[in-house]
């Protein structure tokens, strides 16, 4: 909601289902217990761009680049870290103290410019 009320120039259903992705990502790979909490947070830079970051206890992220650049096979169902790439989302990791953080850069979309005919302004 607040996305929405901030009138961003980013898609607000797709980042909601990539910030989905990232969190669903750190559940089932940080093996964490189910009452862990998993802090995420969404920044708006002043670019215009939306970063979701999803920080979770494990510091690794095996294999990450296979993760990010996998792409299913014919008649196979997409899934993780592609589905939010599909969506627009530039993936990216850092160990931390604390864990690693798993974010998302979404750029704005394009918005095309309008042309408006010239408006003469006569007393």
């Amino acid at each position: 909601m607040h996305l929405t009320l901030a009138n961003v120039c980013v898609d607000i259903e797709a980042a909601a289902r990539i910030g989905g992705v990232l969190m669903a990502n750190a559940v089932t790979h940080s093996r964490v217990p189910e009452y862990a909490q998993i802090p995420t947070q969404w920044v708006l830079l002043q670019t215009g761009e939306l970063l979701i970051q999803v920080q979770d206890p494990r510091r690794d992220f095996p294999d990450f680049d296979e993760a990010v650049t996998w792409e299913p096979a014919e008649g196979e169902k997409p899934r993780g870290l592609w589905i939010a790439r599909e969506l627009g989302a530039e993936l990216a990791f850092a160990p931390t103290e604390a864990g690693k953080i798993v974010q998302a850069l979404i750029k704005p979309l394009e918005v095309p410019a309008l042309d408006f005919p010239a408006v003469r302004h006569t007393p």
